[in-house]
């Protein structure tokens, strides 16, 4: 029998998953922060030319993060499983011009993609 003094009683395990579940909500909290700060998506992108060229809109504030050879994820509309790797060619204000590193056979100009960069990833990491 456990008496009410001992180290295993039923109110330090109570305490134990308090602080676990504070923890983990803590270490959650600080992952999302980073991710909105470095990574940024859009689905406003569309294939420009069959070669691989993609044109995507980002909020000025975001496009003033990001440069040329940094590298993104594209995922066409019709492969929705599928995201190639893509680098930045030029940033304008508002814009981002990607070119496919994969060649791509079925790439129509007009197509809807999704475009993620994320910039604490180094260009000469790759």
């Amino acid at each position: 029998m456990k008496s009410p003094g001992s180290p295993f009683s039923n109110s330090n395990g109570a305490r134990l998953v308090l602080f676990l579940v504070g923890f983990s909500v803590l270490v959650a909290a600080g992952t999302f922060w980073n991710y909105s700060r470095y990574v940024f998506s859009t689905n406003h992108a569309v294939v420009v030319k069959s070669s691989g060229c993609v044109r995507a809109s980002f909020p000025p504030s975001i496009t003033a993060k990001l440069h040329p050879h940094q590298y993104a994820k594209v995922t066409l509309a019709s492969v929705p499983g599928t995201a190639l790797q893509a680098e930045v060619v030029t940033v304008v204000k508002g814009s981002v011009l990607l070119q496919l590193l994969e060649k791509q056979n079925a790439l129509s100009p007009g197509e809807a993609c999704e475009v993620t960069i994320d910039t604490t990833v180094p260009a000469d990491s790759k």
